[in-house]
């Protein structure tokens, strides 16, 4: 042989023979260890045989479903955008909010954090089970990128177990502890724009059938970097699991397992601080504390940016003292300003999630919870007995006599923190009376009828607004209003009322908003001669006051709203949003010639948009992806069922915003689930579930969430893997 081909002959004998075997091993191991079944709405159930390889299953799942997205995402921990995006992504300081990101500035910003640098100094301080999770995770979206390597974008690149650790420390720091800091700094409100969640559930008491029922929508804007995705992890023995994880991450903030429910909802406690430093006048890198001078500690970061000429280099200094990240300098007061956030140096933020996803009881529960690994968040938890609701907060024990919702000062040793409040001190609910738990977005107190919690419990500065002693309604947003007063009914509700709730959209401020309509036009009357907003009143005289696609009374109160707020300011209107709207004097003539002016000028921008007065909601509230379809909610009176957007120059509301995910649970035997995202499981517009869960959002309707193995494998559309491995495990037990 050698004769006849020569050397490159034997090498190209060798290479042909050898081929299949370097392929396989070049291929992991946990491929074959995995079976990605994909339901009939493409959601991924995925069989493991080990955890790490499940892990591996739903890395390469986000992968094919939505690659560039969380590549992006781990390119933002990494404080490595502006290699993809160019200039603007570096940040402008770190100073500038992106309402619809939720977050403040860009890459600077995170290498200032530390973000990965911390991850990776500490590696050996991640829990050895879970960082095997992260590896496995990245490598499953290793593999999708190298077999697809020609397919994706030159820039997307490789991920390591610190770069899924490093996203889930970004959500925390950047998401949940920089912004109270940072609006303590520049004075601003606390609360994000447009973001909530509602969750509640019923006890068996209140149930119809007697099984509890946990309702969740998370509201987050739809295509952002906190876009949902759902799954299901089974590794049989195990690990039965299933609900919402961002692109880019491993594990669920909301979900459930075959024991236990649990969701999340945003809560304002006070868990950050900025301290005000003295610089030395002739000196601007020492800051004083007790007496001495401190030397500022300063780090350089390089940062490679993509310019028209190609990529370019800047490095710029990062500054800290032993407070935190240094945030704004004010040299001509010898000033600097430096952030304190919980667990700063902390590099286990996945075990918090991971082991709610492995918990089996209420005691497995509250002990991830005492672990102070998430920062914040109202969470409920449900099982087949018990309803409990905690408002979850690192809030540091301080000392008295300072403001702590102000810069505090940081030259002395008595405003450093003490240890974090325990559990037991947390506000928390355990079967209340009542039968049932709700909170969107409210005080802890509201979150059930005669709570029993104290509103200075367990300190005064514990939550970021100040609060007074009494309880008060006034603290009710609509959504809690209207789920207190639902479900303080002395009445038992079925399933179907439960799934109805979560989509409600009843617009509580047209309690008052109607009836002030009606009488100012009943006292005008006899002045008017437009037919039109006779029309109107009538429609409105006869609405339900719930939003509707085929409503044009919701359409009239949509844009009566726009029109008072620029009449007469964002102020005035506000007060139809706020439980006080009932101390409105519907009698006023101040305030109906107000509401009737409002109103004559909503049903000409009306007839100006559309080329009529009289045009459905469904007309103007629509969903585009891969088409337009109607919805029904209203995120500007805030219902519970919120759908909103930009509003385009035709009049239409392009909605991208509301509830990002919907989750109804019935803790029976067996469990049963239903969901739904926004959008679809896909980001590839050809994909048939692109939309198909936007089509379903457009008819009020939810789809089931198999949980079974038999329920997967009579909905299975297709299967990666071994086609056989679920049925293996058809009859294993489940995790212990």
């Amino acid at each position: 042989m050698k004769r006849i081909l020569g050397n490159k002959g034997v090498f190209v004998l060798l290479y042909v023979v050898l081929a299949p075997a370097l392929y396989l091993q070049a291929r992991d191991p946990l491929a074959d260890q995995v079976s990605i079944y994909r339901d009939e709405y493409g959601v991924p159930h995925i069989v493991g045989e080990t955890e790490e390889a499940t892990f591996f299953g739903y890395g390469y799942a986000q992968a094919q479903d939505h690659l560039e997205k969380m590549m992006l995402q781990y390119r933002d921990a990494q404080g490595r955008r502006a290699e993809v995006l160019g200039f603007e992504a570096l940040g402008d300081g770190y100073l500038r909010y992106i309402p619809y990101e939720y977050r403040w500035d860009g890459d600077y910003l995170q290498r200032l954090l530390r973000t990965k640098r911390t991850v990776v100094d500490r590696r050996d301080q991640i829990n050895p089970q879970v960082y095997r999770i992260l590896s496995g995770f990245a490598r499953g979206v290793n593999a999708y990128i190298e077999e697809h390597r020609a397919e994706v974008p030159a820039w997307i690149d490789r991920i390591t177990p610190e770069d899924v650790e490093a996203l889930e420390r970004s959500h925390y720091l950047r998401f949940y502890s920089i912004h109270e800091a940072l609006s303590k700094l520049l004075d601003l409100p606390d609360s994000f724009p447009n973001l909530g969640s509602n969750q509640f559930a019923i006890a068996p008491a209140k149930s119809a059938d007697g099984s509890i029922i946990h309702v969740e929508h998370i509201h987050m804007p739809w295509a952002n970097r906190f876009q949902n995705y759902e799954a299901h992890l089974i590794t049989p023995g195990k690990l039965d699991t299933a609900g919402i994880s961002w692109f880019g991450s491993p594990f669920f903030l909301d979900g459930l397992n075959d024991r236990i429910t649990w969701s999340a909802t945003w809560n304002s406690p006070n868990i950050s601080d900025v301290y005000e430093e003295k610089l030395n006048p002739r000196n601007s890198r020492q800051y004083l504390y007790e007496g001495a001078w401190r030397e500022i500690e300063v780090a350089y970061e390089a940062f490679r940016i993509k310019g028209p000429q190609g990529m370019e280099t800047l490095t710029l200094p990062c500054y800290y003292t032993h407070h935190g990240p240094i945030v704004k300098f004010d040299k001509e007061k010898h000033r600097a300003y430096a952030v304190k956030l919980p667990n700063y140096d902390g590099v286990n933020y996945s075990t918090n999630l991971y082991r709610f996803m492995k918990a089996r009881n209420l005691a497995d529960f509250k002990a991830v919870v005492a672990l102070h690994l998430m920062p914040r968040w109202n969470l409920l938890y449900t099982d087949r007995e018990n309803i409990y609701w905690v408002h979850n907060a690192n809030v540091a024990q301080r000392a008295d006599g300072y403001d702590w919702r102000k810069p505090v000062p940081g030259w002395v040793k008595a405003t450093e923190w003490g240890p974090y409040f325990p559990l037991e001190k947390y506000p928390q609910l355990l079967n209340p009376p009542s039968g049932f738990i709700q909170n969107c977005n409210n005080p802890p107190w509201l979150s059930t009828v005669n709570s029993g919690l104290s509103p200075l419990e367990p300190a005064p500065y514990y939550l970021i607004s100040v609060q007074k002693p009494e309880i008060s309604q006034e603290d009710l947003n609509p959504r809690g209003e209207r789920l207190l007063k639902v479900l303080a009914q002395d009445r038992r509700f079925t399933l179907d009322e439960m799934k109805a709730l979560a989509y409600d959209t009843y617009v509580v401020p047209a309690d008052v908003i109607v009836p002030l309509l009606t009488r100012a036009f009943e006292r005008k009357q006899s002045e008017i001669s437009n037919p039109r907003m006779r029309r109107a009143i009538d429609i409105l005289k006869s609405w339900d006051r719930r939003s509707a696609p085929d409503t044009a009374a919701q359409t009239y109160i949509y844009f009566w709203g726009q029109a008072y707020r620029d009449l007469f300011s964002s102020a005035k209107f506000s007060r139809f949003l706020a439980y006080s709207r009932y101390n409105i004097n519907l009698d006023s003539r101040e305030e109906q010639e107000m509401a009737l002016a409002a109103f004559e000028e909503a049903i000409e921008r009306i007839e100006k948009h559309f080329g009529k007065a009289e045009v459905a909601w469904g007309e103007v509230s629509v969903v585009e992806r891969g088409g337009t379809f109607a919805l029904d909610g209203t995120g500007v009176f805030d219902v519970l069922h919120p759908d909103d957007g930009p509003q385009q120059e035709d009049g239409t509301i392009h909605c991208d915003d509301g509830w990002g995910h919907l989750l109804v649970v019935e803790e029976s035997n067996p469990k049963k689930a239903w969901s739904l995202l926004p959008y679809g499981e896909s980001e590839n517009p050809a994909s048939p579930h692109f939309n198909d869960m936007a089509k379903l959002h457009s008819q009020r309707k939810m789809k089931p969430l198999w949980f079974t193995p038999e329920e997967i494998l009579a909905h299975t559309e297709s299967v990666w893997g071994d086609r056989d491995r679920l049925k293996k495990y058809l009859h294993t037990p489940g995790p212990k």
